[in-house]
């Protein structure tokens, strides 16, 4: 069974800095206002080098505009992604759909990463802090003790209820 790639705050496709693909015969370089410094010092590096392509986004609003720029593209083409949290993903989302694999797209995030966890007990997906261990279940208010597993099913880490110590389950 093949499930998508999708963006989380530990994927592989998210580097802190571009790095070229010279195996790649050109590069298209997707930014939004966020990510439009970072995309334009790495253009100035691949100027004269290498051929590529730019397209700065405002947002949700230019979706048919980066859908027609990736169907566009030959195969061999490497896509870097520079924006913030929400940009990316849809960004990201728009090229796994039309094909594109992680070894494909390079992704710089600017801001903060988000991070969710799938809860155990009531099967929903909630955000949580970056860096937590443990975090509780916006939907049922379980503790969740945050396992190191990420799910591309449920698009979260899976979340394992338990009772925290010196917390009584009510009706028991």
């Amino acid at each position: 069974m093949y499930n998508s790639p999708v963006l989380f705050d530990k994927s592989i496709t998210i580097v802190n800095q571009f790095t070229p693909r010279n195996e790649r015969r050109k590069f298209v370089v997707i930014s939004d206002q966020a990510g439009n410094e970072k995309a334009k010092s790495f253009t100035s590096e691949l100027a004269g080098t290498m051929p590529f392509e730019c397209l700065s986004i405002n947002g949700m609003e230019d979706k048919e505009e980066i859908k027609r720029v990736i169907l566009s593209q030959k195969m061999g083409t490497q896509f870097y992604i520079a924006a913030a949290w929400n940009n990316a993903v849809m960004i990201f989302s728009l090229g796994v759909e039309a094909g594109l694999s992680e070894a494909e797209i390079q992704t710089v995030i600017i801001g903060p990463k988000r991070r969710y966890v799938y809860c155990m007990k009531c099967f929903e997906v909630s955000e949580v802090a970056e860096e937590a261990e443990i975090a509780e279940c916006d939907h049922c208010e379980s503790s969740l003790e945050i396992g190191p597993f990420y799910s591309i099913v449920r698009e979260g880490y899976i979340g394992y209820p338990f009772i925290p110590i010196g917390k009584e389950e009510v009706g028991s």
